[in-house]
């Protein structure tokens, strides 16, 4: 035994080497974490949304022509009726001349063949045929009459001309748009509403709307609600119909929708304060927590929902009892080893 001492001392040497040379794992971030907890919800959902038409209609010529005069420019307010631009009507008039002229033979002879049917010196067979033509004749009239009629360029509605496409001397085809006439007299503010909150939305709820360009509010209720949702986002489109006196309300205002919830929806919520949540590149909304044991960060994709106060709602990847990291958090990754302190 006393020889084989040096031996196996000899050997363990290198082995006590080797377990010291291991590299350690990473060092451990200190954190601070607090409970996520709960907070009263509130009697209502704020969005952010956007001033919008009532109405947009696409105006063109149904026939082809030379424009001959443009009698409005882009931002005039027009009245129901009100012509806007007209063709060159030399060729359309000179069509409805020879078929009035049409029209009044096809007539006299009708009318002679009438006189000679009932004589009996005409037969039925050539009376039909007499009469198809009147009646062809006066098709055509009415034809040549509407052509000549759709020279003229009118509003079909009391708004505003959002877009001129047509100048005098060019050439206008038929369907081809010539002037883009939205309608103001009242508007809509069209906000996104998340899947998840789709359902506490209500027809005829009645919404305050404020337009930070005009420094007041409006009041409106629900009128839409799109019942498909964005394949991409999961969202649904809302629109909120609002009164415009004054034609002050301009699409393409920015709003903010103020949508009160049904009785009983004021349950309390998860919210936390903003800067706990990591915006990643990829555009994510995510936030770390503590795992089961205490030593590990956890990322936790969230989905957000509306501003309330100081925080922010989380609706959907956190819990009461998370507990959540509130400094540290822009140096962690999933798995990354923690050390908290108070």
């Amino acid at each position: 035994m006393l020889f084989l001492l040096p031996g196996v001392v000899a050997c363990s040497k290198p082995d006590e080497k080797k377990a010291t040379n291991q590299p350690a794992g990473p060092a451990p971030v200190a954190v601070q974490v607090q409970a996520v907890g709960t907070t009263t919800g509130t009697p209502f959902q704020t969005y952010s949304g956007t001033i919008e038409a009532e109405n947009t209609a696409s105006l063109a010529f149904s026939v082809a022509g030379t424009v001959r005069r443009v009698l409005v420019h882009e931002g005039d307010q027009v009245s129901k009726g009100q012509l806007l631009a007209e063709l060159n009507q030399e060729e359309y008039a000179n069509l409805l001349a020879v078929a009035d002229a049409s029209l009044q033979e096809a007539r006299d002879q009708a009318r002679r063949s009438q006189q000679l049917f009932t004589v009996q010196s005409l037969t039925e067979r050539e009376l039909v045929q007499a009469t198809a033509g009147l009646q062809r004749a006066e098709a055509n009239a009415r034809l040549a009459r509407k052509r000549l009629a759709d020279t003229y360029l009118q509003a079909p509605f009391a708004g505003i001309i959002a877009a001129k496409l047509v100048e005098p001397g060019v050439s206008a085809m038929p369907g081809a748009s010539a002037f883009s006439l939205i309608k103001t007299e009242q508007v809509f503010a069209r906000a996104v509403v998340p899947e998840a909150e789709i359902g506490r939305m209500r027809r005829g709820t009645a919404v305050q709307v404020r337009v930070p360009a005009l420094g007041r509010a409006f009041r409106g209720t629900v009128q839409v609600i799109n019942p498909v949702a964005d394949p991409t986002s999961r969202s649904f489109s809302l629109k909120v119909l609002l009164p415009n006196p004054g034609l002050r309300l301009l699409p393409g205002m920015l709003a903010s929708l103020r949508i009160p919830l049904p009785a009983g929806q004021s349950a309390p919520v998860v919210a936390v304060a903003p800067q706990l949540v990591v915006q990643e590149a990829d555009g994510a909304s995510v936030v770390y927590v503590v795992d089961v044991a205490g030593k590990r960060a956890r990322r936790r994709r969230v989905v957000l929902g509306p501003v309330q106060g100081q925080q922010v709602v989380v609706s959907q990847g956190l819990a009461a009892n998370d507990q959540i990291i509130v400094a540290g958090q822009q140096r962690l990754h999933d798995g990354q080893p923690i050390r908290i302190i108070q």
